[in-house]
């Protein structure tokens, strides 16, 4: 539901492939904004907030697995992202990287391999938009959402959905608002 009375929620999905190794090499999927941002007419969007849902969509509910890797590898990633700058690999992204808004990462760590006491642990961060900018982050173009995993077997050769929904407010923009934004996508 929205959170103010100007607030809108727009909704979603992306399709991604998992390879034989667990592995998907960063992708990205466009959240078309064109309808509430126009530079000319100095209109924006502030994102106040976004939220992934992972969905294994082949067979059962299509809940997510999130114990994502179970094979000999110790270490399992999943890492999601909205920004309005894309990037060439995942490793460049974290909370201080220029027009991130979000990130999101899940991993499974397995201790003592084939051992009788062997033992796994899921754990996820999300700095999310409200934590990172809570007005909201202006945009004023279509905001990206990035995906990468690494040693995700448990979902090897299988197509994964990421359901995403964003809650923005359209704005007008100022000449210091439009200076904010130039100098942060400059900001190294």
């Amino acid at each position: 539901m929205a959170k103010a009375s100007r607030d809108l929620i727009l909704r979603d999905r992306l399709q991604f492939d998992v390879d034989a190794n667990g592995d998907t090499a960063l992708v990205y999927g466009r959240v078309d904004l064109s309808d509430f941002v126009n530079v000319v007419k100095r209109e924006g969007m502030a994102i106040k907030e976004i939220r992934y849902q992972l969905r294994q969509t082949s067979g059962g509910t299509g809940v997510f697995n999130p114990l994502i890797s179970l094979a000999s590898e110790s270490f399992g990633s999943i890492k999601i992202f909205a920004t309005t700058t894309a990037y060439e690999n995942s490793t460049d992204v974290g909370i201080a990287s220029p027009d991130v808004l979000s990130v999101f990462e899940l991993t499974t760590v397995r201790d003592n391999a084939g051992a009788a006491d062997e033992s796994f642990a899921n754990q996820w961060v999300l700095f999310g938009t409200p934590d990172l900018h809570p007005d909201g982050y202006n945009v004023v173009s279509d905001l990206l959402v990035g995906v990468a995993c690494n040693d995700i077997t448990q979902h090897s050769n299988t197509t994964l959905e990421l359901d995403i929904m964003i809650i923005g407010e359209p704005v007008k923009l100022n000449e210091a608002d439009m200076t904010e934004m130039l100098t942060q996508s400059q900001d190294l």
